[in-house]
């Protein structure tokens, strides 16, 4: 039985302040806490609700549970207040912050960079783009959406435990590193024209209503736009940045 204080203090780990403090974030629903699981997250709790405790879903993932994880069955009006969301899932776990938020060093590999894009939802859908197509490390803007929101981790459906992914990064420091910075943009050249020849790159998403900031354009070498075919306004951020990302993970 968990106590008062305690239920508030994991209602806390679903405001930026509350994860701060205790250096836990929020995992809801049993894929995401089973993708947690299968790659070895720092999971700190299982809640698991009594209805749930007997679902076929649990039985799936007993082997992946290790001892130094603890398990509580509660009641489902319980994990309601942890959750604060209209209709929680009966398994709601706690998992430890990473501690690479911040690099250090040099820069390897190819990168998708978060230009202060505000919507949780275009945040982890970006998120889980980026591990479906193998491009494993994300840079987080300032005033960037926090990626541990619960939103942003619901939306990435598990992509949070097979990325890298750093906090409060400056454009700058891929610039330094020789990286060819490629800036979604809908004035930007079309992207089925673009070549290069730089291996190491670095995709910049901007915010969805204002686009890349201008600290950001100072150091993009290339802007890319996507051609309609058809008619509308523009392309969700997260659409846009998924055919980014999907062509030039298959560049040729």
């Amino acid at each position: 039985m968990l106590s008062d204080k305690k239920i508030k203090s994991l209602s806390k780990l679903s405001i930026k302040k509350g994860r701060e403090t205790e250096e836990k974030f929020l995992v809801e629903g049993f894929r995401i806490i089973q993708s947690a699981l299968k790659n070895n997250a720092k999971i700190d709790n299982i809640y698991i609700s009594n209805e749930f405790k007997a679902s076929t879903e649990l039985k799936t993932i007993d082997g992946l549970i290790t001892e130094n994880i603890n398990i509580e069955f509660l009641e489902q009006k319980i994990i309601n207040k942890i959750c604060q969301t209209v209709h929680p899932a009966g398994i709601v776990a706690t998992c430890y912050l990473p501690n690479n938020i911040k690099i250090k060093g040099s820069l390897t590999d190819n990168w998708v960079y978060l230009d202060k894009v505000s919507d949780p939802g275009n945040l982890g859908t970006l998120l889980r783009t980026a591990a479906w197509f193998g491009v494993k490390n994300i840079a987080l803007s300032t005033k960037c959406t926090d990626p541990f929101n619960p939103k942003v981790v619901r939306s990435g459906m598990g992509a949070h435990f097979l990325l890298n992914i750093f906090m409060d990064m400056d454009l700058f420091e891929f610039k330094k590193n020789e990286y060819c910075i490629i800036g979604a943009d809908q004035n930007g050249s079309p992207l089925y024209d673009f070549n290069f020849i730089n291996d190491k790159w670095i995709l910049v998403i901007g915010n969805e209503g204002h686009g890349i900031s201008k600290d950001s354009k100072e150091h993009i070498e290339h802007f890319l736009s996507i051609p309609s075919r058809g008619s509308g306004n523009s392309l969700n951020a997260a659409v846009a940045g998924g055919i980014l990302i999907h062509h030039l993970v298959n560049y040729k």
